[in-house]
């Protein structure tokens, strides 16, 4: 072999190492700051892979004491991961609350437990939820938790709450999604009228050829079944289209790919998880409606409603909320934001937090 010969394969080794190095690269958790601006002491800081319902899936949990009450989070998505969001927008929280982060099957850190389409089940996840709310309240010696959940982990999170309310101090919706065929309705003349106005022709053409939600396509076996590519095509254009929050200014969405728990490879596996998510999870929830079917829930409820939010639109989560029987519940409005109010004014999400929902909790 010729020095030029062996000097090139050293060099694509030594760039495979690297390129290996990158992705396995050691992560850590997140420092948080307090209302200040000064960095936090926590009494916990741990990221940690747990065995749930047989696979291995991981967790962040974050708070400055071990006697504060826990509190689950469930992202959005699906197939989103959002402890860069939580720790970064919500840190002073952290004084008051343990908050538990997880990467759900199928993205991320948990990237692998979601590896085959029966991984991915809606099933799957409220079981998940379950199990992991048993695992937290047997950890940290306790007889309830407070269950957050937001967008897609607002679905799941009722489903969990309502099957064993007995786990719950309460429960918080934050971009509460009720249904998705008058929701995603909404968004498509949304989306197609705001195509219209920019004369992107392609676009509106290419909704006219799916037609609306539930965008039902022919299966291999003759079925029809909503078309997971088509809700990717709308919902990947909603935000573009949608009237924009006041205080989106001040939020940044690329934090979610830049947590420091996660590494370049979790970072890909997350991309990975939304696009799958969108397209294999997502139409799974074409005929769920919370109006219809989840209207009593046996633990408090608190809703936090962004008034712009046309992702989960806020007046069908409004009617729901006004229908809903529960032993307490309450809404908040966010006037100045949409679908991800929470980390958009969370000054006002905090203190509704930690002065009306762990109150109310600690008493139920």
């Amino acid at each position: 072999m010729n020095k030029k010969r062996i000097r090139r394969v050293a060099a694509f080794g030594a760039a495979a190492v690297l390129i290996f190095a990158a992705l396995v690269s050691c992560s850590h958790t997140a420092r948080i700051k307090d209302a200040q601006g000064n960095r936090m002491e926590l009494e916990i800081s741990e990221m940690e892979k747990i065995s749930l319902r047989g696979t291995d899936q991981w967790i962040f949990s974050a708070g400055a004491s071990r006697e504060n009450p826990v509190l689950l989070w469930l992202d959005g998505g699906p197939g989103g991961s959002e402890v860069g969001w939580v720790r970064e927008y919500l840190g002073p929280l952290h004084q008051d609350v343990t908050i538990v982060c997880w990467d759900q099957r199928g993205t991320a850190k948990s990237y692998r437990a979601g590896r085959d389409t029966e991984d991915l089940l809606l099933e799957e996840y409220v079981e998940d939820v379950i199990a992991l709310t048993e695992l937290l309240i047997e950890r940290y010696d306790t007889e309830q938790i407070y269950l957050l959940g937001h967008s897609w982990g607002s679905v799941i999170g009722v489903m969990a709450a309502s099957r064993r309310p007995e786990l719950y101090a309460a429960y918080i919706g934050t971009g509460q999604h009720i249904n998705s065929i008058e929701n995603d309705g909404i968004g498509w003349d949304m989306v197609h009228a705001g195509a219209i106005r920019e004369q992107d022709d392609d676009v509106a053409a290419m909704l006219e050829a799916y037609g609306k939600p539930p965008f039902l396509t022919e299966a291999e076996d003759g079925t029809l079944v909503p078309d997971g590519e088509a809700y990717y095509q709308l919902l990947s254009r909603l935000y573009k289209y949608s009237p924009h929050a006041p205080a989106d200014s001040g939020f940044d969405s690329m934090k979610m790919f830049f947590a420091p728990e996660h590494t370049l490879r979790d970072r890909i596996n997350l991309v990975r998880g939304l696009i799958r998510g969108v397209k294999e999870v997502y139409p799974q929830l074409a005929y769920v409606d919370l109006e219809q079917d989840y209207l009593q829930l046996e633990c408090p409820v608190f809703i936090i409603n962004g008034r712009y939010d046309y992702t989960c639109v806020a007046t069908i989560t409004e009617r729901w909320f006004e229908k809903l029987q529960a032993p307490q519940k309450d809404l908040l409005w966010l006037e100045r934001s949409g679908h991800n109010g929470i980390f958009t004014e969370p000054e006002k999400v905090i203190t509704y937090l930690t002065e009306v929902v762990l109150p109310a909790g600690s008493g139920s």
